[in-house]
């Protein structure tokens, strides 16, 4: 294949943890070809390698990390990896995307493709130096918190290792537990819990190698447009800059899409004080970007007053403005940042963990849970309550180990209606997009790959937020054709190792032209090609499902509760 080798290593290291041994292969030239890098590698090699109905959390289970050919490159939001693993949340595929700097590192190390397998006796943390690759003992930071570990390693092996970590919640395996890689997440369905269950608490990665342009003088043609494209576009270069991954919060709340008090809808006391407009007035203090990003929608903040004024974090994102705010009826943004950093620190889903406490809230307002069986009273709008609940998932201890196992699981366990108003597709918990409100959301959520998501499809951009070429959010017509496209075409996204935010202003053209002159690689050459791509990457996904017994009536079970609620 010519130019094969363009955006690209071409090489696998492979672990066995179990063995304490490495291995490095080829990356063939047909599987570029047809599945490009990121998700498309990890179905491709979960697909053919995994034992099908193996235990998530058993050796047999198998973490990859793959990044895409643009990921570390001069394309702008160039910083994307995913982790592929069996979700120990959902029983089925996973793919989680993780931006910030981990990516770039690893494909600097020489290798595309990171795959490790069985479990290691005792603690360990992989180091890959270049083309070195050890395992050292981790017991010293065995039952420590991300911040602590990233800072220890960092301590024993050099500042400039880039470091992707579990928390306490991994070690516990608790089945919402994400990895953390220098303050981004690999966030939903588990991936930490996978990490946990190997006895790895960490990957550690530090490289040189550079990456190879197949066109260089179109490849930068290509960049230049892209880079003025982000810059002069409302979103990527007006409101996102200036209030982060929040600058949607009022939009969809005024719309009628924002999920109040787990999904119940309706208001609550106080809710105009949770906004983007706040969070840039009460709590943003400096911004920053992911490698190679002209958006720099990362925000850094600090509570100036509330319940936990003083809080510090990397944040807040949209999800988790949501997840801790009107999910759980709360007002404090203070407590918001809280949870953050909590979910951050012990290596949690937010999104999750924060659908997990408001689903708890609707217990106890039901009367399904008592107060004597959390140890304290919990309630939407106690701010105080929701942080001692999330301390509790994040141990695994009382309320908190049923919670930390997911909705689904929690309702089957509590009864009494709860499974009703448990708001989950296939285990993993909704996001912030009430599918009541934007139809096209309720089909994406039902069909995803990986359960509840909204970065299969979403629909909302077009449903509620583009300003010229709106479709009805509660109108079927259209909807399916569109949840399928942007399922394909999203795939291509997340194996190309751009991020979601770049889509925004670059359309698909422009996206197919700058992997092209990267690449050289001709199935990449147009959009129709990369598409056919993106069908076969999640077709593969959905026969992996199916696999693991997946059935249609695990797609219709949200569908007809939306016929119902409508």
């Amino acid at each position: 294949m010519k130019g094969s080798s363009s955006g690209y290593s071409g090489s696998i290291l492979t672990v066995d943890l179990t063995k304490g041994m490495h291995r490095v292969s080829r990356l063939a030239p047909a599987v570029i070809e047809q599945f490009i890098g990121g998700k498309g590698f990890g179905i491709k090699i979960l697909y053919d390698e995994l034992t099908p109905g193996c235990d998530s959390l058993s050796p047999a289970n198998i973490i990859v990390f793959a990044a895409g050919p643009m990921t570390g490159t001069l394309v702008p939001t160039s910083s994307r990896i995913v982790l592929a693993t069996k979700s120990p949340l959902t029983g089925v595929w996973l793919d989680t995307n993780c931006g910030g700097t981990f990516g770039p590192e690893l494909k600097r190390t020489g290798f595309d493709v990171l795959k490790i397998a069985g479990r290691a006796d005792s603690p360990v943390y992989l180091v890959i130096d270049d083309g070195e690759v050890r395992l050292e003992k981790a017991a010293a930071v065995w039952g420590k918190d991300t911040f602590h570990t990233n800072r220890w390693i960092k301590e024993a092996e050099g500042n400039d290792f880039r470091i992707a970590c579990i928390g306490q919640a991994g070690e516990k395996r608790i089945p919402m537990a994400a990895v953390i890689a220098e303050g981004r997440a690999f966030g939903r369905g588990g991936s930490g819990a996978v990490m946990g269950s190997k006895n790895l608490k960490a990957v550690a990665v530090r490289g040189t190698a550079g990456i190879r342009v197949h066109d260089r003088d179109e490849f930068l043609r290509e960049n230049r447009e892209a880079f003025n494209e982000i810059l002069i576009n409302a979103d990527t270069g007006g409101t996102r800059p200036l209030y982060g991954t929040p600058a949607i919060y009022s939009h969809v709340r005024e719309a009628g899409a924002l999920p109040i008090r787990n999904f119940q809808g309706g208001v609550y006391p106080g809710m105009e004080k949770v906004d983007e407009e706040s969070v840039l007035k009460d709590l943003i203090q400096a911004r920053y970007s992911c490698f190679g990003c002209p958006i720099a929608c990362g925000n850094l903040s600090a509570a100036r007053k509330g319940l936990f004024k003083g809080r510090r974090v990397d944040g807040p994102e949209y999800e988790n403005l949501w997840a801790f705010g009107a999910q759980c009826g709360n007002t404090d943004l203070s407590a918001v940042l809280e949870a953050e950093y909590l979910c951050d620190s012990y290596g949690l889903d937010s999104i999750s963990s924060g659908n997990a406490i408001g689903f708890a809230m609707e217990c106890c307002e039901k009367g399904i849970l008592d107060d004597s069986e959390i140890g304290f009273r919990v309630g939407f709008g106690d701010a105080r309550a929701m942080i001692q609940m999330l301390h509790l998932i994040g141990k695994g201890e009382g309320i908190g180990e049923l919670l930390g196992r997911g909705v689904r699981q929690a309702a089957k366990q509590l009864g009494g209606g709860s499974e009703d108003f448990a708001m989950h597709v296939k285990g993993m918990e909704l996001p912030a997009f009430d599918p009541r409100a934007v139809f096209g959301m309720g089909l994406a959520y039902a069909t995803s790959d990986r359960g509840g998501c909204h970065l299969r499809s979403w629909t909302v951009g077009r449903e509620i937020l583009e300003s010229r070429d709106r479709i009805d959010p509660f109108s079927t017509e259209y909807k399916a054709e569109l949840v399928a496209t942007q399922q394909d075409w999203f795939s291509v996204l997340n194996s190309c190792g751009i991020c979601f935010f770049a889509t925004f202003a670059l359309g698909p053209n422009q996206i197919a032209g700058l992997l092209y002159a990267l690449t050289g690689v001709e199935s990449f050459s147009g959009v129709e090609r990369l598409m056919q791509i993106g069908e076969r990457i999640y077709t593969l996904t959905r026969l992996f499902n199916i696999r693991e017994g997946i059935t249609g009536s695990d797609d219709d079970s949200l569908i007809e509760q939306l016929i119902d609620a409508v």
